[in-house]
């Protein structure tokens, strides 16, 4: 009886190192980051000529939400500023990169820290796949930047150059000339192998789909599937293939140690290519919220809550939330601009982390939000980053916003003030109702403009990119 009284103990204590381990695993996280996708363009959003079944699934069994935002309402920018946590004008990429001799020297500076490099630390193992656009040269690649791999285009797909429609694997070309129809199901067959490989240790899978982004062309599988027109029918592609990545982490037994994240990079491109901002004034371009506030949806089955949430989240506090729930320690010698949302992720309740956000076209200070409060500043198109000059648009001079430019405010000579929990379409003006309210917000305004800088001003803590005249193109 001592004998068997002795050896109890002794089996407890040699499994409690892996009761101790399977208890503190750390969670597998995938990032999904569709490009260009509007507010309006799913139906768990409102949309009526679209089905996206598998992404209304991902979000009845996560958390939906309705006021997130993102950086910047173009490509580059938006994507710096998620993977570092840092507003662009911070980061140095505070306008979209194109493969011109301009930017040349241009990516993401080498002394950025991404998600994936604190990640890497944590002993998870680390891929990029899909759209990278933060930097064409050796230097600023997703392998420079904490990704053990990379699969994918360095840019948006283009057949004018070779760089923008050959798939590279880390740094050399695996495939030429590619199809652009056919990336979206050889990124997801990518990602799915990843998956499976990595059952048994942590990892972080970044899978950057070039949905919905120009050009509009889904398979011909999905052609005719929607009631929205061959922009509805490539949505509905990108949803099946949402479905394919969410179905294999529950035949694998992974919902329940995986973080799913579902946004997208900015607004819709609808002054070229379609989509819908939902009840969202302007898209893609813009600082009104139809280029800012983007469908999100986050799940973690048994740990996050699930249904709909109104609070306040952006982008950049992806970061130091996946810092925190996998216990990596931030770095403390650089301003992280995010902040840790894990108790609104766990309990659907609490006040928005941000006391002010900051909306910049390029390098242009264009709005000032403090809770439900938005402030739209004067600017000119000389202020303009290239996608927005117009030298003929002409200053908005009434009070409904009801018909404007696709392109949003490009010129304006005058503040606007809106009350977004009430008026989220940003539709009419109410500053001389509240002026204590525009004078707080034109201070914190002249706050960001001496850290983050602005038009004509350099900020104490911008980073600028490696080139002269940022808001021209050439």
């Amino acid at each position: 009886m001592k004998k068997v009284g002795c050896i109890i103990p002794v089996i407890l204590l040699s499994c409690l190192p892996l009761i101790l381990s399977a208890q503190t695993k750390k969670p597998n996280i995938i990032i999904l980051f569709a490009d260009d996708l509007g507010y309006g363009d799913l139906s768990c959003y409102g949309a009526q000529d679209v089905k996206t079944p598998n992404i209304d699934s991902l979000a009845s069994e996560g958390l939906r939400f309705t006021d997130f935002q993102v950086a910047s309402s173009v490509c580059s920018p938006s994507r710096a500023a998620l993977l570092t946590g840092r507003y662009p004008m911070r980061n140095g990429f505070p306008v979209a990169q194109g493969k011109i001799e301009k930017h040349k020297d241009y990516g993401l500076h080498p002394d950025e820290i991404t998600i994936a490099d604190l990640l890497l630390k944590e002993d998870y193992a680390t891929l990029a796949i899909g759209k990278w656009h933060l930097g064409f040269n050796d230097g600023a690649q997703p392998i420079d930047h904490g990704f053990q791999h990379f699969y994918g285009l360095k840019s948006n797909w283009h057949s004018s150059h070779p760089d923008l429609n050959d798939v590279y694997s880390d740094r050399k070309v695996v495939k030429e000339n590619v199809a652009f129809e056919t990336l979206i199901g050889d990124y997801t067959q990518k990602a799915i192998e990843y998956i499976e490989e990595n059952k048994e240790n942590p990892f972080f899978l970044y899978l950057a789909y070039h949905s919905v982004h120009s050009p509009i062309k889904p398979s011909k599988e999905f052609i005719g599937s929607s009631k929205g027109s061959l922009y509805g029918d490539y949505v509905q592609e990108l949803d099946y293939h949402v479905g394919q990545l969410t179905k294999v982490l529950s035949e694998n037994n992974m919902d329940e140690n995986t973080i799913v994240i579902f946004l997208s990079d900015n607004g819709p491109a609808i002054c070229h290519f379609g989509g819908s901002a939902g009840p969202l004034n302007g898209g893609k371009y813009t600082t009104m919220e139809g280029g800012f506030r983007i469908p999100a949806i986050i799940k973690w089955k048994g740990e996050f809550v699930t249904g709909v949430n109104d609070t306040f989240i952006s982008s950049m506090d992806l970061l130091p939330t996946l810092a925190a729930l996998t216990g990596t320690e931030l770095p403390k010698d650089r301003v992280i601009d995010g902040k840790d949302i894990t108790s609104i992720l766990k309990t659907g309740r609490g006040l928005s982390p941000h006391e002010y956000i900051y909306y910049y076209n390029g390098i242009n200070l264009q709005a000032v939000r403090k809770g439900k409060w938005k402030l739209h500043l004067p600017r000119t198109s000389a202020d303009q980053p290239f996608w927005s000059k117009s030298k003929d648009e002409k200053p908005f001079k009434g009070k409904n916003l009801k018909n404007i430019s696709c392109k949003g405010l490009e010129v304006l000579n005058r503040l606007l003030l809106f009350n977004l929990d009430n008026d989220m379409g940003e539709l009419t003006d109410i500053s001389e109702n509240h002026p204590k309210i525009v004078e707080e917000l034109l201070k914190a305004a002249d706050r960001a403009r001496l850290t983050l800088g602005d038009v004509n001003f350099v900020g104490s803590n911008q980073r600028l990119p490696p080139f002269k005249n940022i808001q021209e193109k050439y």
